[in-house]
């Protein structure tokens, strides 16, 4: 399973990458909305974990842009 990991807080986004590494999954990560977006129309996810308060792009104008292609 691919996860795209969206969270513009350093430290939170690496424990959250490594808490699904640990599992055994695959983990992309980023630090915002843009990148995420970038990311998305490069690869196919089958979880993302999408803070909302983004620099850049938040995640409801992610989540938007992102589901109506």
């Amino acid at each position: 399973m691919r996860t795209l990991v969206v969270e513009d807080e350093r430290h939170l986004n690496r424990m959250i990458s490594e808490a699904i590494l640990d599992e055994g999954y695959s983990v992309d990560s980023c630090f915002n909305g843009l990148e995420a977006l970038e990311l998305c129309e490069c690869a196919e996810y089958d979880v993302i974990v999408l803070d909302i308060m983004m620099p850049k792009m938040d995640g409801f104008e992610l989540c938007l842009l992102y589901t109506s292609d």
